[in-house]
């Protein structure tokens, strides 16, 4: 048993080492709070430029230290890719996700970024992405991201994705709601208002896209659907479709366009429509 005198020393250099300890982190504190990280963005936007061929810049940088580790952030962030679009980002907060992972050899990043067109979280791996969409303005981004067309939503969407597979075959599902934007399909010259949207979406390993629902509610269009895109030379984008759509109301002046295809709705304006085709040309009939 332990005499007095051993206990004493043990106390003195446990009590020491718990200082020396907090004198260690102390230290570290007050070099993170005052290194002049800002002197870092030129080299950190010259990186990324490096390694992407996206030209960067950033108008400041900071790391700080939180409960779930070091957080580096970075403000007034400026993309332009080489065919000329540009993105302004107003902050993007960077730190590693989930510490178990890293401690099993699938490390994870966390990654929030806000704009003037919404607000992003995301946990990567080099696996798989989860993401939320808050109030995100899908027609702010460079309109060549969606094609010719550009983007086929304008107005705010809130959407959680969930890829569980980054590399090819790629597989995943998404939930889109909206309120108060547009949707224009493509092809279409008319882009349709809506008071609601809500969505859900699946892609499989065959590069088939699953429509398990869709609802727009607004006041020239009320319509639910389901069905699916087929994977094509270019994926869903090119696929063959088969969507059947069941349309509650649909504004009597733009019936004429409906009736071009042989589709005659109700005295209501309600009817169901089986679409085909391809994303560039899509058809529309009677069912």
């Amino acid at each position: 048993m332990p005499r007095r005198g051993e206990r004493g020393i043990a106390a003195r250099l446990a009590r020491g080492l718990g200082f020396a300890l907090l004198t260690l982190l102390a230290i570290a504190l007050v070099a993170i709070a005052f290194f002049p990280f800002e002197r870092l963005a030129p080299a950190l936007a010259a990186r990324i430029e490096a390694e992407t061929r996206i030209a960067t810049t950033i108008d400041a940088l900071e790391v700080g230290l939180g409960w779930r580790g070091p957080e580096l952030e970075a403000r007034g962030v400026s993309l332009r890719w080489p065919a000329g679009e540009t993105l302004a980002l107003d902050s993007v907060r960077l730190r590693a996700a989930r510490p178990l992972s890293w401690l099993r050899g699938i490390p994870a990043a966390h990654v929030a970024a806000r704009a003037a067109f919404g607000a992003c979280e995301a946990t990567v791996s080099r696996e798989s992405m989860a993401a939320t969409l808050l109030g995100f303005d899908l027609a702010a981004l460079p309109a060549s991201w969606f094609g010719e067309q550009g983007s086929p939503l304008a107005g705010p969407v809130d959407a959680k994705l969930v890829v569980a597979r980054l590399a090819d075959p790629r597989t995943g599902e998404v939930q889109i709601t909206g309120r108060d934007g547009s949707l224009q399909p493509p092809g279409s010259p008319l882009a349709i208002p809506y008071e609601s949207l809500a969505s859900a979406l699946r892609l499989d390993e065959l590069g088939t896209l699953h429509v398990d629902s869709f609802s727009l509610q607004g006041p020239m269009v009320s319509a639910t659907a389901q069905g699916e895109v087929a994977a094509g030379f270019a994926g869903p984008a090119t696929g063959a479709i088969s969507i059947d759509a069941e349309i509650a109301h649909f504004d009597p002046a733009l019936q004429p366009a409906l009736a071009a295809y042989g589709i005659a709705l109700d005295a209501s304006g309600a009817g169901r429509v089986q679409v085909t085709g391809t994303p560039d040309a899509i058809l529309a009939r009677p069912r």
